[in-house]
């Protein structure tokens, strides 16, 4: 089925007949843009249309089909190929948005996964709030508190300068912990740096031997470790006025 030499035979026609677009358009119940694509070959009529444009043009199904008139000699041949050309082509638009369903499909599933995943696992960086982080020194033993939030998950990072340890914390919260919040149990929804539990009300106690050597500044920070541990020692420096200095065994 040539649609393009559809397309001219119903231009031809429709001239023929002394009609505008605009005007087998209207008959029609279409718009004459729509008229406009079936004479340029870039889609077909709808089935529900041929029957009445082939009364106003004039011409049957088949020859509508074939593109030209037809005489009485080919007309069953040409009938016949045109109700296989007209399967083939019904079968390939079919075939067509099966692929466009499935394809949608898929992608609508991809983007569901990946929300799920985001509102599950994405991390929120926790500001700095004292109420929640405590810290301090009792015979050099270092121990950091998350008081009444249990869904945070804390880190920390050391840098040292000038034989001075700082440890940079920081907390962040998953999306889903965050909608939850106020959902307390007696087991935690987050983990330490070391993958150990947080249980409600948390104390996590370093050893006195690792602070005795050097002096210990503990500080939160609002920004994400990963860049308080690729700062050169120069902006670390710059980093301490913004960071917030919680606790030190510095007399």
């Amino acid at each position: 089925m040539n649609q393009r030499k559809i397309g001219v035979f119903i231009s031809e026609l429709r001239k023929e007949k002394n009609l505008t677009q605009q005007e087998l358009a209207d008959k029609l119940g279409v718009s004459d843009r729509t008229v406009g694509n079936w004479e340029n070959g870039r889609n077909m009529p709808d089935l529900s249309l041929f029957k009445p444009l082939c009364k106003e043009l004039g011409i049957t199904i088949n020859e509508l089909l074939s593109g030209e008139k037809i005489n009485a000699e080919l007309y069953q041949e040409k009938f016949e190929e045109n109700i296989i050309n007209l399967t083939a082509n019904n079968k390939k638009m079919i075939n067509k948005r099966v692929k466009i369903f499935s394809c949608l499909s898929i992608l609508i599933l991809i983007i569901f996964t990946i929300l799920i995943y985001i509102y599950n696992f994405y991390e929120l960086d926790v500001k700095y709030d004292r109420r929640l982080m405590k810290c301090s020194f009792n015979d050099n033993i270092l121990t950091y508190k998350i008081i009444g939030n249990s869904v945070l998950n804390t880190s920390y990072v050391e840098r040292t300068i000038n034989d001075k340890k700082y440890m940079f914390f920081h907390s962040t919260i998953n999306i889903y912990n965050k909608q939850h919040s106020n959902w307390e149990y007696g087991e935690s929804l987050a983990s330490t740096v070391n993958n150990e539990r947080i249980p409600y009300g948390f104390e996590w106690t370093f050893d006195k031997e690792k602070n005795d050597s050097q002096k210990v500044n503990v500080y939160y920070t609002n920004k994400p470790l990963k860049e308080i541990d690729k700062m050169t020692n120069e902006e670390l420096q710059e980093e301490l006025e913004k960071s917030f200095k919680m606790c030190s065994n510095e007399v």
